[in-house]
């Protein structure tokens, strides 16, 4: 079981819990003690939200033209080609920050990065929006003329702070990240 799937369960069996065991806890506290705590966890809940989606950028969504030019996976002469591919549910609405040398972009769930550059070893790094939320990760990508390398962006939780991890796709399921998600243009274009 993959910890996705753990602390999915997980959540799960505190929700039946909660279900089960609420009514007493608000019968031994008494209903105007419980008319108080609700709105006030409510309104923490909410805050925790807005601060950890604060720093999200709303990208610039490549044209129909572009995307479909990224969606053919084919690097131009002479040059390589690496996407940063995001999907899945879990924190999908927390931006990811993604740098590879000088050039940086964010990307959320259903969106993609593309560069285009010149053959050699590149290092890409990865992290959510707010540091805070999950560690952050790198990997490290070798790639010739004419080469396409697709990674995986993911965050995978943890009982206080999640993990991002990067893969390298292989070809099928590297076709398959590229064409379910969308092109976002980079803040700062590589070099």
């Amino acid at each position: 079981m993959s910890k996705n799937a753990m602390w999915l369960t997980i959540i799960f069996v505190a929700a039946i819990f909660g279900a089960l065991i609420g009514p007493s806890i608000g019968s031994l506290v008494g209903e105007g003690t419980m008319l108080i705590l609700a709105p006030l966890f409510l309104i923490g809940v909410v805050a925790f939200c807005i601060w950890a989606l604060s720093s999200n950028k709303s990208g610039t969504k490549a044209d129909p033209a572009a995307l479909a030019e990224a969606r053919r996976m084919v690097a131009p002469e002479g040059k390589a080609r690496i996407y940063v591919t995001r999907r899945g549910f879990v924190a999908a609405l927390q931006g990811m920050d993604v740098t590879m040398g000088g050039a940086k972009g964010q990307i959320k769930s259903g969106q993609m990065l593309m560069a285009d550059v010149a053959p050699g070893t590149y290092i890409i790094h990865v992290a959510t929006a707010k540091a805070k939320l999950a560690k952050p990760a790198e990997i490290s990508v070798d790639i010739g003329a004419g080469g396409v390398v697709v990674i995986d962006a993911m965050i995978e939780m943890g009982a206080l702070k999640g993990s991002i991890l990067l893969t390298r796709l292989d070809a099928g399921k590297a076709r398959e990240n590229v064409n379910a998600t969308k092109l976002v243009l980079w803040e700062v274009p590589p070099a």
